[in-house]
């Protein structure tokens, strides 16, 4: 990643995203508690898409891939065609603190690796 961004951009994305990835941490552990929830897969949903559309605008591509999967399970969530198993939420923490990593790396101005 390089980062020759506007430096009030990349600000902003920091500040945004780190609210959605902090807040998506709780939703998670709402979601093992009320897997049915409609309201909340939406809201994890939008909460990874979100931080997808930014990690985009900056090119943060290895970012953006894990993100992007990430929503696309909770889209066949909300959508019904799956459901929540425990193997599957540890999947998802596993990639949600995958994404927690590439975040602070890039708050760190250091390179991502491919997850």
């Amino acid at each position: 990643m390089s980062f020759d961004v506007d430096e009030d951009i990349l600000q902003d994305f920091l500040v945004e995203a780190g609210e959605i990835l902090e807040q998506l941490q709780e939703q998670l552990v709402d979601l093992e508690n009320n897997p049915g929830d409609k309201d909340l897969l939406n809201a994890i949903f939008r909460g990874y898409h979100t931080v997808k559309g930014g990690a985009g605008f900056l090119s943060l591509t290895e970012l953006v891939e894990i993100c992007h999967g990430a929503e696309n399970v909770f889209d066949v969530m909300r959508n019904g065609q799956r459901s929540l198993t425990p193997e599957l939420m540890d999947t998802i923490l596993q990639a949600t603190d995958v994404v927690v990593e590439m975040f602070e790396k890039v708050k760190m101005r250091e390179p991502l690796e491919a997850a």
